[in-house]
């Protein structure tokens, strides 16, 4: 009988011709292996109840040998060849004839896993569950204290239950609160018990002001005061923090402060922190010499550019050139550099000036540190682990229980566990665990395709009994897709576990991705009410955003969901593994054209971000797992990927949700010095650094649990690598070598000549350095006419490889279960991402093939010489992994692609060659991590690296050994590394490289280096230079405040002193000669004496009135030919005070506007002493700093010096001869 559609139906067998039903050997074979699935099933469910298992390991051995004797070893695996017929290549096909009839059965991989198949011999021994006990019940608990009870109820339910914990002890909650004590925490904000490890730990500063307002309502929370103040991140000094423009912790009002004073104008700005957006009002920069000489170009001004740097948009200008009758645009260059450079001073200004000011400094340094430097690091241990159910054969790590723990208690994680650290048990107990607690219900485990077969056995070597799914992209075929999709949602599955390439299969419904659109929609929708009316940029964009979704929307009403959804298969988390491979999320960005920045995705991870976000929706906190030995592979920028896959609140929280204000805060540009065809060198903008690394770290590891390989080496036992590091073998530059140097060397002068941009066809420079690395390795691969030469580093390596053979051929090696190997002798791993066999048909060589063919020449068995690309298929590769194990294969060949992950085949290996120089230092740490590994049977192992003198071979391989120490040291954690230099490949000075590899001479990318640095120097001591001047002009503009405020405030106190008041009744008044007590009448005869002036044209000065002891006077004078003005002044103590009293004035009006002014000495006196306290605090902030030297003086000079001497290197071996020359470089 099978299962169909969840009904039983009988299997038909095909009989005669028919093609019904399936064979009748696989029916014969598929009753055999049912006896034994049982029996196994039956043996793990008596053991796992402690009940006698003895008889039915008894039928378990009956039912094994009766197969074996009529159909051999259930893993049977028969190996032929075929001719590939496109390629005419010959490779391996591997069959399974025993169980390919059970392949649909979900206990087949547990059925497969009980014999130790021998492929070698054809063999297979019973394994341990025949006659062992292989699951046992957990032991039960010895209970002698809180702590004891602690740990039990941890392992049981996965969270403090101070409830239970008291039952257990049989004693009262207040007395186990008691003995507690600090190893648990209260938590105020929900009322839940939380380990102290939790509670103090992540955002600690914002826990800080829950738990103290909590304590003045409830003093029991006092001691939640107490420790989360003792775990307070010391605050960040302002040096230690990079601000830049278009941060988002950086308030508008600052910015505008910034331009009014080193610009003198007034501007206004918008920020709208939801979309990352900032808009810039500056009229006055339009017009005005700071804004189009000083600090902008009359093409692109500094209210321009100082959008420009909010946004974080490269400057770019066009010329409209009429070409006939249609019109294009095109980049004027010379324009776009000088507006660069513009904005490069801006950005310098700005973080000049930005901590210039002590009140401003304290404020801003206060929402940095509140905002990003806020998070404490926890600790987790998963020590009081017992993992029931997991087989007692295995005893994990310190890491991995570590991790197991961090996934229980934490969710979604990512497990950035070093290259053998054994994720995959690690994964496996995880999700295990999960279900056990009832945290999760059924967990999908991704995995790349080559170690499918084996992550499923490993999983079911660790938890015998549990229920997994496997399945690959065969699975998903039209015939089978429904019939599997079915078999996943209908069964209660602990795992599903499926291959990269198949999750694509796996859909969402249409629905939730239609929802998250609308969502997004009415997101906009409430932002365009709160921006304000004349924001029209931020509203032009939100508009077009706006209608990009809703051409999404419609697409995505014609998708039809004709299969079972991630949903309905009732998966409620994802775990992935080799997750560096969905890293790529696309983003939008203003930064698109600069250098470094690549905005673009990847299906794949644009996938798995919709359904973690799914799941997120069903089991809130749990969505995701990811696994990776290498999490960050080319750049700190795939972090951003990663922080919105695992934590997209946290970004949202500090406003980093969108890229370009994560790059603001995190970031930084250069504009370098850099080659251009034309032979000169212009400036080119690159995102190059990261900036406030710490705090992005921080943020990471309250996601990641980190294992770096240092740290790897206290769990576990991995070789030392001969002579402490790396070595370096070196080929001398042969003649022929030196030739090719100088044809390099022609095209590039030919693409220096060129005009215009390349055209499909042309030469380009990468192509010149992809060449000369191939040349480096052998002149056949760039020249098919050229001969073999004995001294390159190609034939070093076959030499070293081949010594390496002969010296270790009697070398012994013993299996898992202590029994040696039949066959002795060391194995090799050769890399090269260069000369591989696919290069053979466009360059008409191949390094692997030589190197097989020469190892052949010299003794080495063809039969122990493999390539890593002819076994594509999962079974094809772990027959080549135990080849590679069992010693028949002792060398493979392979690049960092196909041999960097899922290569287990260190038990024997003794070497590790590496031909070429890889780009990242990702593929370094892949790549090695086959050899320095867990299970490598040798305590020491040898990594070779082959360098071609004169090429660039060594100084690649000191650029990745920096830039690996770098982002290690910031993986750990080390807050001393402020500023990491990007690892982008991109990176490279393409000129200056290719100069250097057709010259041999490494002093050019030297040179070319230094004057990039120069370049940079020379703006910061211009900066420096304006902001000494600046500091000038603010120390003169306090002293004269100073002088004059001191003054008023003097003079404004002898007012006071002689005030008569005039409120109320006491009103007094006299104009001319008579005295007036009402203030009608008063005004009357003040405005008719006014009057009487004008129509006189009175030119002298007059006393027409005198009111609370101060004397008005009429000045008059004529101007022009009939014009004539006049003024009255109230006549004060060191100056006279304007008020107008023009002839329209009523009399009470008049009136009014004298007892104002003289009613508001107090508040004037108060405004002048706040005027004076002001100056005085400036001329303290900016006296100190008048004549500070510039602090990078010794590093310019030092850079100066180092640049002459190259040059005079240059210049003095420019006339030798070709040979000396080449010894120079």
């Amino acid at each position: 009988m099978q299962v169909v559609d969840g009904v039983a139906v009988p299997v038909e067998v095909r009989k005669g011709r028919s093609t019904d039903g399936i064979f009748a050997k696989h029916a014969l074979i598929i009753r055999k292996l049912i006896p034994i699935r049982d029996a196994v099933r039956l043996i793990l469910k008596l053991q796992e109840r402690d009940q006698p298992w003895q008889k039915a390991q008894v039928s378990l051995r009956i039912a094994w040998s009766s197969f074996v004797r009529e159909f051999g070893p259930i893993n049977f695996t028969s190996v032929s060849t075929s001719e590939d017929p496109e390629t005419g290549e010959f490779r391996e096909v591997h069959r399974r004839p025993n169980l390919v009839p059970f392949l649909d059965d979900p206990d087949c991989w547990l059925v497969a896993s009980i014999e130790d198949y021998d492929l070698e011999t054809n063999t297979a021994k019973p394994g341990p569950i025949f006659t062992e006990r292989v699951i046992a019940p957990p032991p039960a608990p010895v209970i002698t204290s809180a702590s004891d009870a602690l740990a039990v109820v941890l392992n049981e339910r996965g969270h403090v239950d101070p409830d239970h914990i008291a039952e257990l002890l049989h004693r009262d909650v207040e007395d186990v609160l008691g003995e507690l004590g600090e190893a648990i925490f209260r938590d105020p904000s929900d009322g839940s018990w939380q380990m102290a490890d939790a509670y103090l730990s992540g955002a600690v500063r914002s826990k800080l002001v829950i738990a103290r307002a909590a304590a003045d309502l409830d003093p029991a929370f006092q001691r939640n005061v107490s420790a989360l103040e003792h775990v307070q991140p010391a605050d960040l000094r302002p040096s230690d923090i990079t601000a830049r423009l278009g941060a988002p912790w950086i308030p508008a009002d600052d910015v505008v402060a910034f331009i009014k004073q080193t610009m003198e104008a007034e501007i206004s700005i918008h920020h709208l922190p939801e979309l990352a957006t900032w808009t810039v009002n500056a009229r006055q920069l339009e017009w005005s010499a700071a804004g189009t000489t000083d600090w902008g170009t009359h093409r692109r001004h500094a209210g321009q550019l100082l959008s420009d740097a909010l946004n974080s948009s490269v400057p770019q200008i066009f010329d409209t050139v009429r070409d006939g009758e249609t019109e294009r645009r095109v980049l004027n260059t010379a324009e776009t550099e000088a507006a660069k450079e513009k904005l490069a001073k801006i950005k310098t200004a700005f973080q000049s000036w930005i901590w210039s000011d002590p009140d401003r400094t304290d404020r801003l340094a206060r929402i940095y540190n509140d905002t990003f430097n806020n998070i404490a690091p926890r600790s987790f241990d998963g020590d009081h682990l017992q993992l029931p159910g997991a087989s007692g054969a295995f005893s994990l790590y310190g890491h991995q229980k570590r991790g197991i723990w961090r996934v229980i208690s934490a969710g979604s994680t990512y497990l950035a566990h070093a290259v053998g650290a054994g994720k995959t048990l690690t994964m496996a107990a995880a999700i295990m665990e999960q279900r056990r607690l009832g945290l999760i219900n059924k967990a999908m485990l991704v995995v790349p395709g080559h170690c499918l077969a084996q992550a499923a056995r490993e999983f079911l070597a660790l938890y015998p009994n549990a229920r997994i799914l496997v399945a690959d992209e065969t699975n998903f075929v039209r015939e089978k897709r429904h019939r599997f999709l079915s078999r996943a949602a209908t069964a209660n599955w602990d795992a599903i576990i499926i291959t990269h390439s198949a999750f694509r299969f796996i859909s969402v419904p249409s629905s939730f991705e239609a929802q998250m659109i609308q969502d997004e929609l009415e997101l906009y929708e409430e932002l365009l009410t709160k921006v304000e009316r004349d924001d029209r940029l931020s509203r032009k964009r939100i508009e077009r955003m706006k209608e990009g979704h809703k051409e999404r929307l419609e697409s995505l009403a014609t998708r039809k969901d004709d299969l079972l959804t991630i949903s309905e298969l009732g998966i409620d988390q994802i775990i992935v593994d080799e997750a560096q491979e969905f890293r790529k999320l696309s983003f939008a960005t203003n930064m698109s054209t600069l250098r470094g920045v690549d905005p673009n995705g990847s299906q794949r991870a644009w996938d798995l971000f919709v359904k973690s976000r799914f799941i997120e929706t069903k089991n809130r906190g749990r969505a995701l797992v990811l696994a990776s030995g290498t999490p960050i592979t080319n750049t700190l920028g795939e972090m951003f990927s990663v922080q919105r896959m695992m934590d997209p609140a946290a970004l949202s929280q500090r406003g980093l949700h969108e890229f370009d204000a994560w790059a603001s805060t995190f970031g930084d540009t250069s504009t370098e010095l850099e080659l251009q065809p034309s032979g000169k060198y212009k400036p080119v903008t690159r995102f190059s650094q990261f900036v406030n690394v710490p705090e992005l770290i921080a943020m990471f590891r309250s996601f990641a649990d980190v294992v770096l390989p240092a740290d790897l080496r206290t769990y576990v036992k991995v070789p030392e690598i001969s002579g402490g590091k790396r070595q370096i073998v070196t080929a001398e530059p042969t003649a022929a070598f030196k030739s090719y140097q100088k044809q390099l060397d022609a095209r590039i002068k030919a693409i220096e000549m060129r005009d215009g941009p390349a055209k499909p066809g042309d030469d380009i420079l990468l192509s010149v350095i992809t060449d000369g690395r191939h040349a480096a390795i052998d002149l056949r691969l760039v020249d098919q006419a050229m001969g073999n030469e004995a001294a390159n580093k190609l034939n070093a390596l076959v030499t070293n490889a081949h010594r390496i053979w002969q010296e270790t051929g009697e070398a012994e090696y013993r299996r898992k279960d202590g029994k040696p190997f039949d066959r002795p002798g060391a194995g090799q791993l050769i890399f090269s991402d260069l000369g591989t066999i696919n290069v053979e048909a466009t360059r008409g060589f191949s390094a692997y093939r030589w190197i097989r063919d020469e190892l052949v020449r010299l003794g080495v068995p063809t039969s122990e010489i493999a390539f890593m690309q002819d076994y594509k298929k999962s079974d094809a590769k772990q027959r080549l992994f135990n080849d590679f194990n069992a010693g028949k294969v002792r060398v493979l060949i392979g690049s960092s692609e196909t041999m960097g992950t899922g290569v287990n085949v260190q038990a024997r290996l003794k070497a590790l060659h590496h031909l070429d120089v890889p780009w990242l230092p990702s593929q370094i740490e892949q790549r090695e991590g086959r050899i320095i590994r867990q299970g490598n049977q040798h305590d020491e192992v040898d990594v070779f690296a082959y360098a071609t003198l004169g090429s660039l071979d060594a100084t690649m391989w000191q650029n990745n050994e920096r830039k690996a120490r770098f982002i290690a040291a910031a993986l750990s954690g080390d807050t001393s590394v402020r500023r990491l230099e990007d690892m982008g490949e991109g990176q490279a000075n393409q000129f200056a490289m290719a100069k250097a590899i057709a010259s041999g001479d490494e002093r050019l990318m030297q040179k070319a280096g230094l004057e990039a640095e120069i370049a940079r120097l020379d703006r910061l001591r211009a900066a420096h230079v304006d902001d000494q001047h600046a500091i000038r002009r603010q120390i003169r503009d306090a002293e004269r405040d100073i002088e004059f405020s001191s003054r008023r405030i003097e003079d404004v106190g002898k007012d006071i002193e002689r005030l008569v008041p005039t409120a109320g009744d006491a009103f007094t008044m006299q104009v001319g000669s008579a005295e007036f007590d009402e203030r009608k009448l008063a005004g009357r005869a003040l405005m008719k004496e006014i009057l009487t002036l004008v129509q006189l044209q009175e030119e002298k000065e007059v006393i027409i009135a005198t009111i609370g002891g101060f004397d008005l006077a009429y000045h008059g004078e004529r101007f022009g030919k009939d014009g004539y003005r006049y003024d009255t002044l109230l006549q004060r103590t060191g100056g006279d005070y304007e008020i107008d009293l023009s002839v329209t004035t009523t009399p009470i009006g008049a009136i009014s506007r004298l007892e104002h002014a003289l009613g508001g000495f107090e508040q004037e006196r108060e405004n002048h002493r706040i005027r004076l306290a002001d100056a005085k605090r400036r001329l303290a902030s900016y006296t100190p700093r008048l004549g500070e030297s510039f602090s990078f003086e010794a590093e310019l000079e030092l850079k100066l010096s180092q640049l002459d001497e190259i040059e005079r290197d240059l210049a003095a071996t420019a006339d030798e001869p070709e040979e000396d020359r080449q010894q120079a470089a």
